[in-house]
């Protein structure tokens, strides 16, 4: 059973459809709870993310939207928040920690903007050298442990996206699997749960990435806790593909997944006859 989707965006960023638009999608697809996650202002960057003088105007309507739908499904207020954004984030129902970028001797260097200037980044800037990117990149995301106001990490191996097949670095060198263990095991020390993003995960390898495979294994032996959300930009996205990837994850040592209420986080199995809720 599909009980909520946290992780999607709309025209307040990079999305396709408008809030209105995505509420009444998730109700149509009987979704308990839904969760909007505009991306954070990011100085840097503002072509994808939300406007610096639009935030009020998001959380506003949000509010509205969970006023008005009610009776029909639980709206939760949120964010993904860039570790470089600098934005207040204490009106928020829950923030998801994410890392699209980083800094390198002062240039704003684009994690997934596209596989061009991933290449072009770490050849102008680390001399070729991908298992450095790899390594700034997850001391950046393990920074997200220190941070209270974080609810969960979304897509923990973003790093990846570009790599299917190892084509620029060899994820089972310890090059890759040194910085990615200790940013699990900082991050998972924490306490923080680890989102299981459809998009990322099926979006590039319809049988899965082999990065989320090997995060997924490090962290059920850590006793870690998922989330499966859909980082949906459309109506057509919320959601999908959840059931695909619940086996995902039971393949790589998980049986459950959280979900978000207003009361925080519960837990529903994924083979259990009857759906059941456990408070955490």
């Amino acid at each position: 059973m599909i009980i909520g989707d946290y992780h999607t965006h709309t025209t307040y960023c990079d999305g396709v459809n408008t809030p209105e638009e995505m509420l009444k999608a998730a109700i149509e697809k009987g979704l308990k709870y839904y969760g909007f996650s505009s991306h954070s202002y990011l100085k840097y960057d503002d072509s994808w993310t939300i406007g610096k003088d639009k935030q009020e105007d998001y959380i506003k309507e949000i509010l509205d939207l969970k006023e008005k739908y009610k009776d029909k499904i639980t709206v939760l207020l949120g964010c993904e928040y860039d570790l470089l954004s600098e934005n207040d984030l204490s009106k928020f129902d829950y923030v998801i920690g994410s890392c699209h970028s980083i800094i390198k001797d002062g240039h704003y260097l684009s994690v997934d903007h596209s596989e061009k200037t991933f290449v072009e980044n770490v050849e102008k800037y680390y001399g070729g050298d991908y298992y450095a990117f790899v390594k700034d990149y997850y001391e950046l995301l393990s920074t997200a442990a220190d941070r209270k106001d974080i609810t969960f990490i979304g897509h923990f191996d973003l790093i990846s996206k570009y790599n299917l097949g190892y084509k620029y670095f060899d994820e089972d060198d310890e090059r890759y699997d040194r910085p990615m263990c200790h940013a699990i095991d900082r991050l998972a020390r924490s306490g923080k749960p680890f989102e299981l993003n459809v998009k990322a995960t099926f979006g590039i390898s319809k049988d899965g990435m082999p990065s989320t495979a090997k995060w997924l294994d490090v962290l059920s032996e850590l006793n870690g806790r998922i989330i499966i959300n859909s980082d949906a930009h459309s109506t057509v996205r919320i959601s999908a593909d959840f059931e695909k990837a619940q086996e995902f994850a039971s393949q790589n040592g998980f049986y459950s997944t959280l979900f978000l209420t207003e009361n925080g986080f519960e837990e529903n199995s994924f083979y259990s006859l009857d759906t059941e809720y456990h408070l955490l």
